[in-house]
């Protein structure tokens, strides 16, 4: 039984996979295996993993159809043979080539079923190690165990070991989603698990900047089915922070969402079921974006006056008139 499998859903990534592979293959912790998922690419990436399949025999390369990174990492947990297994992005990848070493160390020394480490993320060459507001749980400050009531965090997964055996054992895997399925994934597992040992030492390098973030429509389907997921299962464990995070997460995502979304009978399902006790005990100065204000939404798109220097410009059932200013003499 190898130590750790590193869980890798691939899909299109040929610029940065190498990059990320190399930080994998490259660790002090050699006693692994690298399972490469490779999700219905177009590009070059699923020959450049067998090309690093050819070259190292701890890479394990399956394919499966375009099906989103969920069930990528669950096939990766199926196929996985370790006492320990990590999620990494194929355009992330480890800042240092200890990562997995002081992960797996920490685990074993403290007995835990889960350890992780803080987060950073890399953005036009420049690397991002704090965070504040709602993003401050990315960090540690120091060595530890964390409850997970004292924590009730739901962001960045990927920068922790997960004991394998546990996780098969309490059927804990990602949802079939295409956007938001790691957060209930991560909310689950830590609460199933009740603690887990922290280290400061920054364990993960996110890319960002690098793709869109645009929606499709199932995209956002899926984004409220994760964030309903959250809300629900912070309200039967009665973790108040995780749904007040959750509930920001809904307003982080507001502009998203445009006039055909409002009449979304889940969006307006999650948003008639806010329980704003919770909140307003988490945070009394909780507000709901105003993105959300359906009935204020729905009338400026019926009817609208908007000036500029020009024109009146009138809007009536998604129809616009321009109407010339008078200028004043």
């Amino acid at each position: 039984m190898k130590k750790v499998s590193v869980i890798i859903p691939v899909y299109n990534v040929e610029k940065y996979l190498r990059e990320c592979l190399d930080s994998v293959i490259n660790q002090s912790l050699k006693d692994i295996e690298i399972i490469l998922v490779d999700d219905g690419s177009t590009d070059s990436s699923l020959a450049i993993c067998n090309e690093y399949a050819q070259k190292d025999n701890r890479v394990i390369v399956l394919t499966q159809k375009n099906e989103g990174p969920g069930p990528a990492r669950n096939n990766g947990i199926k196929e996985s043979q370790s006492e320990f297994v990590i999620f990494l992005d194929s355009d992330d990848y480890y800042p240092e080539n200890d990562i997995l070493e002081e992960l797996y160390n920490n685990a074993k020394k403290h007995k835990v079923l889960i350890c992780g480490g803080s987060f950073s993320s890399l953005c036009n060459n420049i690397v991002n190690k704090k965070y504040s507001g709602i993003s401050s749980d990315y960090t540690f400050t120091k060595d530890g165990v964390i409850e997970y009531k004292n924590y009730q965090y739901d962001y960045g997964y990927h920068r922790f070991l997960y004991h394998l055996k546990f996780l098969k054992d309490n059927d804990l895997y990602f949802p079939n989603y295409r956007r938001f399925e790691d957060p209930p994934f991560l909310a689950k597992v830590l609460n199933t698990a009740k603690e887990f040992y922290a280290i400061s030492k920054v364990t993960y390098m996110l890319r960002k900047g690098h793709k869109s973030f645009e929606l499709s429509k199932e995209a956002k389907k899926d984004l409220l089915k994760g964030i309903d997921d959250n809300l629900n299962f912070a309200k039967k464990q009665n973790l108040d922070k995780l749904y007040y995070l959750s509930c920001q997460r809904l307003n982080q995502h507001a502009e998203a969402f445009d006039i055909s979304d409002f009449f979304n009978l889940h969006l307006k399902k999650i948003l008639k079921s806010l329980d704003y006790n919770v909140l307003y005990k988490y945070n009394p100065n909780f507000k709901l974006s105003s993105k959300f204000n359906f009935s204020k939404i729905i009338l400026q798109n019926i009817f609208s006056i908007k000036n500029n220097a020009e024109h009146k410009v009138v809007t009536f059932l998604g129809l616009k008139l321009k109407v010339k200013r008078k200028r004043s003499k």
